[in-house]
């Protein structure tokens, strides 16, 4: 079996879940880590084993490929730097497992696309939940009708994140980086980016594609002092009329979720993180349990070596995460009609202030500390207000006593090349 040659892009944050799995039995598995790719690796957690096994870490791709080659780069960078490292990468004969979303706008997902068909490698993009079992479990019956036709899929992830989330790195919450490239980092493109993908996805009419959105209508809110929003109901249709709805939220005071919903002509398919099993529950009362999503969360990592070694396509590439992103374009251009003439990215509305709380809690991490203590900023009476939208689905400003909210105006995806709209 070929010894598959890994080089690690970024080394902290989320990067530190890649090197876990990698160094775990590190001597006995049948690929090789060559390098490490990050201009200040404070963050990463696996620094002595680099130095155990005489890894080198390079400040960037080009020094790398100046003196060495890899199989299969591994990107855990920031959002706005995926396109830029996976064409790289792509471009020196390697293939790519690049971290989600694949990347902040569409037209670099075009050129992620373009890139990979001039080259010899592929790019897999690391929706975890796409490599399951029991997602591919549940893929398999959808695209054999076993559930009927679907009608509706229903989504809510509402996960708090304190302040020392947004003070963790430069681009946490931010539209744009210092260099002017979009980031457009929210919940729903970065930490609760999965369970919207996830219901393009397991329309695809393949493995390895997503049900295209041709429309979006999105409400996004800031309780936190950031750029764009915390918080997200979204709507969107899919090209054979299937609804989809995803709530999401970072400025609530509990976990809840993730949570879905999963409605076809003959079934229902639910699932609550409480009890982390994927059940279709059947109108003639058969049931049927796909198993927990969560399970080997680290299977994209080993799915990338194998396709590597074998030439079979990744279960999700480019193209079936581009649905996630174009519906994120939309998203984030569904303006409230009071803004309707503005040019510039959607009006993120503001909480009103009466609703806002904060709730000091015990520092974590370099950033609060050095900002001398942590806290959670939540909006009162939220997570109600999204899990009755949940239940009813419907979109916050539908109910008629949440007098905080306001509607964005529908966007068309069909012709969406570009973001912004040009």
């Amino acid at each position: 079996m070929k010894d598959v040659r890994i080089a690690m892009v970024a080394l902290g944050g989320y990067a530190n879940f890649y090197l876990e799995h990698l160094f775990k039995d590190y001597t006995d598995q049948t690929f090789r880590l060559v390098a490490g790719i990050d201009p200040n690796p404070v963050g990463c957690r696996y620094l002595d084993r680099f130095e155990t096994y005489d890894i080198p870490i390079y400040p960037d791709l080009d020094s790398f490929f100046a003196e060495g080659e890899a199989d299969l780069v591994m990107i855990a960078a920031p959002i706005h730097l995926h396109a830029r490292f996976t064409c790289q990468a792509l471009a020196h004969g390697a293939s790519v497992l690049c971290e989600k979303p694949v990347a902040p706008t569409i037209q670099e997902v075009r050129q992620m696309a373009e890139a990979e068909a001039r080259a010899d490698g592929f790019v897999a993009i690391g929706y975890q939940w796409s490599y399951s079992a029991a997602i591919q479990a549940l893929k398999r019956d959808v695209i054999g009708g076993a559930l009927g036709a679907p009608r509706r899929f229903c989504t809510k992830v509402l996960w708090p994140r304190p302040l020392s989330y947004y003070r963790r790195n430069s681009w946490a919450g931010a539209l744009k980086a210092s260099d002017g490239s979009w980031i457009l980092d929210s919940p729903a493109n970065n930490a609760t980016a999965h369970y919207l993908h996830n219901c393009f996805y397991v329309l695809g009419a393949t493995r390895e594609s997503s049900a295209r959105p041709v429309d979006v209508q999105a409400e996004l809110y800031r309780a936190n002092d950031i750029e764009n929003y915390d918080t997200a109901a979204i709507r969107s249709h899919t090209e054979h009329g299937v609804e989809i709805l995803f709530y999401t939220a970072h400025p609530v005071p509990e976990v809840i979720g993730p949570t879905l919903r999963y409605e076809f002509e003959s079934a229902v398919v639910e699932f609550d993180v409480g009890d982390s099993r994927l059940v279709a529950h059947f109108e003639d009362g058969r049931v049927k349990d796909y198993g927990d999503p969560f399970a080997n969360g680290a299977t994209k990592i080993w799915q990338a070596m194998d396709a590597v070694r074998t030439g079979m396509p990744p279960a999700c590439g480019v193209e079936a995460a581009a649905s996630h992103t174009l519906c994120i374009n939309g998203a984030q251009e569904s303006r409230p009609p009071r803004a309707a003439e503005v040019t510039t990215v959607g009006e993120v509305v503001d909480f009103p202030a009466s609703l806002v709380r904060r709730r000091a809690i015990e520092a974590s991490g370099r950033r609060a500390a050095e900002a001398g203590g942590d806290a959670l900023i939540w909006v009162d009476g939220l997570h109600q207000t999204l899990e009755r939208c949940y239940e009813e689905g419907v979109m916050p400003a539908e109910l008629p006593d949440v007098n905080w909210a306001q509607h964005g105006m529908p966007v068309g995806l069909e012709s969406y090349t570009h973001f912004p709209r040009l």
